[in-house]
């Protein structure tokens, strides 16, 4: 199985465990869903953040940062870097439920989506059969000094919260997903051309839309980014593990 492919399997279980999770753990029933007086204006906030955001990332690809070397000033970098999107729902006093943070029983959430990576991340030591054993995929993956990358997973994911919940506001949740799928989808395009698109990447294009429809479907269920991230930053980690 190729890792792309792992990773439609991956998210899509995930998702499908979170389901069966949900209907025993009464943390995610009837969540708040923040509105805004005027929403549009609210989106342009987050994408002038966006632009904020790119343009201190292109500080640190010219090595204008702190050592990255080491995992806690590096997870400060990140932190500096999605500042100007973190700010948002803090000047604008929307509150963290805007972001998809909830609180209450935040640890349970956490941990809830750690044993879900768990399970996908025996699933992909059996399916990648050439891959490492769970053990050694485990102490892999989970170890002190790759924190930063941890602190970088949940910071886009905040991030991509606080925009979905606006632009979930401003044109309804099922038209948001659609369009974020859409632009995850659209995002590999580049790349695609300058490697030399084939039929097999415009499949590609397809699947990761379909994929983008379950996970922001699931995750705007939810409305709680908590129990994600753990899954979001294993996924992204076994490719660290694919020969």
């Amino acid at each position: 199985m190729s890792h792309s492919l792992f990773l439609v399997v991956g998210y899509a279980t995930a998702c499908a465990l979170w389901w069966v999770v949900s209907r025993v753990v009464p943390l995610w029933r009837n969540p708040p869903r923040p509105t805004f007086a005027r929403p549009w204006r609210e989106v342009l906030f987050v994408l002038l953040g966006v632009v904020g955001t790119l343009l201190l990332g292109q500080l640190w690809s010219r090595g204008i940062r702190l050592n990255t070397e080491n995992p806690v000033t590096e997870s400060v970098n990140q932190i500096v870097i999605f500042a100007p999107i973190l700010l948002v729902p803090i000047l604008r006093r929307d509150g963290w439920a805007s972001a998809w943070i909830q609180w209450h029983k935040l640890w349970l959430r956490v941990l809830i989506g750690f044993f879900i990576a768990l399970i996908v991340l025996f699933m992909f030591t059996r399916l990648e059969t050439a891959e490492p054993s769970f053990g050694m995929a485990f102490h892999t993956i989970y170890v002190p000094w790759k924190a930063h990358v941890a602190v970088q997973v949940l910071l886009e994911d905040v991030a991509i919260a606080i925009l979905f919940v606006r632009l979930a506001a401003a044109m309804g949740h099922r038209k948001a997903i659609v369009a974020v799928a859409m632009l995850f989808a659209v995002a590999h395009i580049p790349a695609m051309i300058s490697h030399g698109a084939s039929a097999s990447d415009l499949v590609g294009l397809v699947r990761d839309f379909g994929l983008g429809l379950i996970v922001l479907g699931t995750a705007w269920r939810s409305a709680d980014i908590m129990w994600l991230w753990p899954i979001h930053f294993t996924l992204d980690m076994t490719q660290f593990l694919v020969n």
